[in-house]
């Protein structure tokens, strides 16, 4: 059953001042890369994850976002609109790519696939990409079962404001990420907080385009 994205939901919450904790990179995750490293924000919304690079000291920073109103808040990185299946850049563009809080608007297998792939496509042999996800996670089990009879799948919900959303499985994670060429480097399961308030956990990943590894051991 394909279900219908709803971009505007997102949109109302930003504009109303709301955001989600889905963790940041730090400085050692990008610690193999320089102020002139060229980053991609997959999924950049009103530029939550571009301001902290910027503020890390980054400066060749891009965006990317389907819903379009969140992209006129930007103005300190090159930001275009598309969807994160079909990524408008030529193939290893960029040093570093990063998907903060995306996964659970991607609801359809195929496309999530795509994306990893296109992120994959879009980086250098070597390059850092980093992910933070909302996993399937024992506060929304109530949720989940009206999601199941819903729509045929666990792990897949509707929230109060009528968007539809699908947490992954760290299992799942794996696949997406070795299926797409990625070498995983780290992967926790730590607390995130969602746009709503309500609480939940995700998974921060740290991996590397198939090919050798930039990161310092120890």
């Amino acid at each position: 059953m394909r279900m219908e994205k709803k971009p505007g939901i997102q949109w109302e919450l930003w504009e109303k001042g709301g955001d989600y904790s889905a963790p940041l990179p730090g400085s050692y995750e990008l610690e193999a890369l320089n102020a002139n490293s060229a980053l991609v924000d997959i999924g950049c919304g009103h530029g939550r994850l571009l301001l902290h690079l910027r503020q890390m000291g980054f400066r060749n920073l891009f965006g990317v976002d389907f819903v379009f109103p969140p992209l006129k808040m930007v103005k300190f990185a090159k930001v275009v609109q598309a969807r994160a299946e079909r990524l408008p850049f030529r193939d290893s563009s960029f040093d570093a790519a990063f998907l903060v809080g995306v996964l659970s608007s991607l609801i359809e297998d195929g496309e999530r696939k795509e994306v990893f792939k296109e992120a994959s496509r879009v980086l250098k042999k070597g390059g850092i990409l980093f992910v933070s996800a909302f996993a399937v996670n024992r506060f929304y089990r109530e949720k989940y079962q009206e999601g199941l009879r819903e729509f045929g799948r666990y792990g897949v919900f509707r929230s109060s404001h009528g968007g539809v959303f699908r947490h992954v499985e760290k299992e799942e994670l794996e696949d997406l990420l070795r299926g797409a060429g990625f070498k995983i480097l780290k992967m926790e399961r730590r607390p995130f907080t969602t746009m709503h308030g309500n609480r939940a956990e995700g998974f921060v990943v740290l991996a590397i385009r198939n090919g050798e590894d930039r990161l310092p051991r120890g």
